[in-house]
């Protein structure tokens, strides 16, 4: 798990600056209340969009200061892929990528925080379609279970990563995306740390990446 004192200070750090930024975000939207014509200043989109990408960052702040904070329920997790499966397909679908689910052998129920399942696996995906070329991907989600321990394998053949990227990208705030902001990952693996569980990547660039979550079943 995460240091107490480093969860603690990013946790204080999100909070003093969520406080400013909601009251500015406030005052920007009376100013424009009682002066429409604000709105139609050159810069005023870009301010918007700076606060929205702001207020998005705080957000992932407090999903990470939170990630391993679990509400465990017993659940089907290869139905619980294939209901999010059908949903992410039809997203990728736009960008002519192909979503396959595979269940390897049979899947016991688990206890798992369903939220938290759903966060980290839209990362995964979201992770792994900004990798591909429009038009020509295909992301693979696999299980498999040996009796012991649940394998789920997410993989893709997109750019891929290279040995010293992969050496920091669970780092928080260490990113390789021009837009990124490096919690996406962080938030994965501490997800996973508070299901006991483990994520790791392996990688070959111009050929994919696969991720592969491992969950303890005791």
């Amino acid at each position: 798990m995460k240091d107490e004192k480093y969860n603690y200070t990013l946790s204080k750090f999100s909070h003093e600056v969520r406080n400013p930024v909601t009251l500015i975000n406030s005052f920007l939207q009376l100013m424009v209340q009682d002066h429409p014509e604000v709105a139609t200043y050159n810069y005023y989109d870009k301010i918007e969009e700076n606060m929205t990408i702001l207020r998005s960052l705080l957000d992932e702040l407090t999903d990470y200061n939170h990630a391993a904070n679990l509400c465990k329920d017993e659940i089907n997790l290869y139905l619980f892929l294939v209901k999010f499966t059908e949903s992410a397909r039809e997203m990728l679908k736009k960008d002519g990528i192909d979503l396959v689910l595979q269940k390897e052998s049979a899947i016991p129920r688990i206890k798992l925080d369903p939220v938290k399942m759903n966060q980290l696996f839209s990362n995964l995906i979201r992770n792994a379609a900004e990798a591909i070329a429009p038009n020509e991907g295909r992301i693979t989600i696999s299980l498999t279970c040996d009796g012991d321990n649940i394998d789920i394998k997410c993989s893709d053949n997109g750019c891929g990563i290279t040995q010293e990227q992969m050496d920091t990208i669970f780092h928080p705030f260490v990113t390789y995306k021009k837009d990124g902001n490096g919690l996406g990952l962080a938030i994965c693996e501490e997800i996973m740390k508070g299901h006991n569980g483990s994520i790791s990547v392996i990688s070959v660039p111009e050929e994919g990446t696969e991720f592969t979550l491992h969950f303890p079943i005791s």
